[in-house]
């Protein structure tokens, strides 16, 4: 007969709490994103209060974008309002082994899918902006089902300057979600009838930028941080880059991250 596990108990107290605003039940579901079946309700807790408890740090939970939301309210405030999101069917704890984890349910991942996929366009519009189609490699292996959402708010955003990124995207994507990326590429080609310049600036260059993500990503991120910048008279590290094809390779065209001067970086 095998030996019973012994099961870490817990108990819900939302301490009183009649009901949440809906951007406390956003920040809160946020927060959980990171925990799913690999943390529970304590860690979620230190997380919104910015607690800097060594594990939470180790594991880069700081830099969620809800670190610290309820700062300067108690964990055990804080505790109860992840107990009442419990209680009221938004997350629900799963045992992994003897520990209990959080886990959304249905309903709390319908209102996190939105939020998560909200954050994402917007940092794929400022990726874009910025020339920075490596962001796209943070896509691959998330929820279908957001990535598909993701990809619905491209297509009624009609920005037509997000086909360039798109296109990077389908490049290294799984075969289902490069079909959908392509039928959102050709409703923003639809979208107006003159095709922007700079555009097709961007597209004509568009077999450097498959070069450059065909480095891997740590080697790239080196070559960012080794570049030669004649006003500071030191290696720095270069910033908002477009990507070139050259006759010997390609070339990053960028500024310095420390004082801002025009810098180059050549790759063979």
């Amino acid at each position: 007969m095998g030996k019973k596990i012994k099961r870490v108990r817990f108990e819900l107290d939302p301490m009183g709490i009649q009901t949440l605003s809906d951007s406390e039940i956003k920040i809160i579901l946020r927060g959980a994103d990171d925990l799913i079946m690999s943390g529970g309700r304590a860690m979620l807790a230190k997380i919104l209060t910015g607690s800097k408890d060594k594990r939470l740090l180790e594991h880069g939970l700081d830099q969620s974008p809800v670190y610290g939301a309820f700062k300067g309210t108690s964990q055990k405030d804080v505790l109860a309002k992840v107990d009442w999101l419990i209680l009221h069917d938004y997350l629900a704890i799963e045992y992994d082994y003897r520990i209990p984890l959080l886990v959304f349910t249905d309903k709390g991942w319908a209102i996190e899918r939105e939020t998560y996929s909200d954050e994402l366009f917007t940092k794929l519009l400022d990726a874009a902006e910025k020339r920075q189609y490596e962001f796209v490699e943070t896509l691959k292996d998330r929820d279908r089902g957001m990535i598909f959402r993701l990809l619905d708010k491209i297509a009624d955003s009609g920005n037509k300057d997000l086909i360039v990124i798109l296109k990077a995207w389908q490049m290294i994507d799984y075969k289902k979600v490069k079909a959908r990326i392509q039928k959102v590429i050709e409703v923003l080609e639809q979208a107006t009838d003159d095709t922007n310049r700079t555009l097709e600036q961007e597209t004509i260059s568009f077999t450097a930028h498959k070069k450059w993500l065909s480095i891997p990503a740590e080697t790239r991120k080196k070559l960012e941080r080794n570049v030669w910048c004649t006003n500071c008279g030191d290696v720095v590290q270069i910033e908002k880059y477009t990507v070139k094809e050259v006759k010997y390779g390609i070339v990053l065209h960028g500024t310095c991250k420390t004082c801002g001067h025009e810098v180059a970086r050549v790759i063979e």
